[in-house]
């Protein structure tokens, strides 16, 4: 699916998402990875929400973003509450949602010139 067309300057936007691919920019990806307006993390080492731990959550905090969104997917999946009370003791936001839907989410946040991180569980294809 082509995601809509957003005015992202020179910034990492996600320009198509599919199960098993996504697009940043012209970079075609096929693994998990974490996209940020000025950073993109292909081969991220998560493959299911499963794996959510702090210390992968804690990875992300060191970007700084205002907000995180957590795509786990294709389906929904919630975070342990301790797990989103680090995050936002942290002062950043956070929303956990479908990958396809954390796609749309960071090009909207990314056209606001909002400082978003998208860390994008992808599954396989097959």
């Amino acid at each position: 699916m082509k995601l809509h067309e957003q005015k992202t300057g020179s910034s990492n936007a996600i320009r198509a998402y599919e199960k098993g691919m996504i697009r940043i920019n012209d970079t075609v990806c096929t693994t998990s990875l974490i996209v940020t307006p000025d950073e993109f993390v292909p081969d991220w080492p998560v493959s299911h929400a499963s794996q959510l731990e702090l210390t992968v959550i804690e990875q992300l905090l060191e970007y700084r973003p205002d907000i995180i969104l957590m795509g786990t997917g294709s389906q929904h999946h919630l975070l342990d509450p301790k797990i989103m009370m680090t995050i936002m003791n942290q002062g950043t936001g956070i929303e956990v949602m479908t990958t396809d839907a954390a796609c749309r989410t960071y090009n909207v946040l990314l056209g606001e010139d909002r400082v978003v991180l998208a860390a994008l569980i992808l599954e396989s294809s097959a």
